[in-house]
């Protein structure tokens, strides 16, 4: 068992790395888990507006126009001076002023005059707040002409009718993705990045100096060298994958259990570590040296986290992106995960579509392995 001590021994000096990559890999999970669980759908609130009210009416319908802004703004009470409302602009004390002028019922809710209004040029606030004040003076002119009294319009265009919004549970994970989704998310940067670098680094050890003439030379068969070199690299791969899925089960235990589909989990980052294997073992076979591996494994790990949807999810990136990363197999493995994170029960055509995107994972492993042995047939 020469070879395997020796492929043991290789790894255990670059065991700093394992380290290095699993804390980023477990900080950038941590990271982004608690940045998406601020994003929650039901806790969607109006962004308000600093606006200044000149009331120079009074009245009752004036007084429930300034209520009605209240309720989602922030009402700043300015004087009637042109030159206080001009500084309050200038110094962004207030974003619009609302001019109510005397008579405001007559002249605005009965009549067609409009309400004088002063917005800061190049923001969304005068849009935004003319939507409401024009909600307001139609619902106002409508409870008039159906006969109501002014106070009575008052009271009623206040307070305007909230709809009720209920979310449809499609899925059957109400809308909500398990926190452990996040983790299995990033882990192609995890796999890619620490088994191409300890088996790229192992591959350039053995062909250094007269090491594979003494190993052709040796009383061990090449049979013999490749098969045990082959048991260290999969040990290694599996003591990695083996640790990942125990980390897993130790901090999302509880919610892994509950999930009907956390086997296809299990599943789909095994395929992922057969890639991720048998690329370690091209990317091996093709470079020489140190330098020129941490440039290729950084161009491939990074490359196909950000353009695959590791680090930016698939719905962000374009459709012509995305056609190209269909030619790559961690395009492959986040369309699992994100079929896996959005059902909650998966059947029928969403297992179909699970083991196919497992399966298409293994075509790709088992096309690293064929180019791999074409390489080390033609340097033979």
């Amino acid at each position: 068992m020469t070879v395997f001590k020796a492929y043991m021994k290789i790894a255990k000096k670059n065991a700093w790395l394992i380290v290095m990559y699993m804390g980023i890999f477990f900080t950038l999970t941590v990271m982004f888990q608690g940045a998406a669980k601020k994003q929650d759908a039901g806790g969607y609130t109006a962004e308000g507006t600093k606006i200044g009210i000149v009331d120079e009416d009074g009245g009752v319908l004036a007084e429930s126009l300034a209520e009605m802004l209240g309720r989602r703004n922030e009402l700043v009470r300015l004087p009637n001076a042109e030159e206080s409302l001009q500084e309050a602009l200038f110094y962004r004390e207030v974003e619009y002023i609302v001019r109510i002028p005397e008579g405001f019922e007559e002249r605005c809710i009965a009549g067609e005059e409009n309400l004088k209004v002063t917005a800061v040029p190049g923001t969304y606030a005068g849009s935004y707040v003319d939507q409401q004040i024009s909600s307001f003076i139609n619902s106002a002119r409508t409870f008039r002409a159906a006969g109501f009294s002014a106070r009575e319009t008052a009271e009623t265009a206040a307070v305007p009718a909230e709809p009720e919004v209920r979310f449809l549970d499609i899925t059957g994970n109400g809308g909500e993705a398990d926190a452990y989704v996040y983790y299995y998310r990033y882990l192609p940067f995890l796999f890619l990045s620490v088994i191409c670098y300890i088996l790229g680094y192992i591959l350039i050890g053995f062909r250094k100096g007269t090491l594979p003439a003494r190993m052709r030379a040796s009383g061990v068969s090449a049979r013999r060298q490749a098969m045990e070199g082959l048991l260290a690299s999969f040990l290694l791969a599996l003591g990695v994958w083996a640790v990942c899925t125990a980390v897993a089960f130790l901090m999302y235990g509880e919610s892994m259990l509950r999930k009907d589909g956390v086997i296809y989990y299990i599943l789909n980052s095994a395929a992922l570590l057969a890639v991720s294997l048998t690329l370690a073992y091209l990317i091996g076979m093709i470079v020489r040296e140190s330098d020129s591996l941490n440039g290729i494994i950084n161009i491939v790990s990074l490359g196909m986290c950000f353009v695959c949807g590791t680090f930016v999810e698939l719905d962000l990136i374009s459709p012509a992106v995305r056609k190209a990363a269909q030619f790559l197999p961690v395009y492959w493995y986040e369309t699992v995960n994100n079929l896996l994170a959005d059902y909650k029960t998966i059947t029928g055509s969403l297992q179909t579509e699970v083991l196919q995107g497992i399966g298409i994972q293994l075509m790709f492993a088992a096309a690293f392995v064929c180019i791999t042995l074409a390489v080390s047939r033609k340097r033979m």
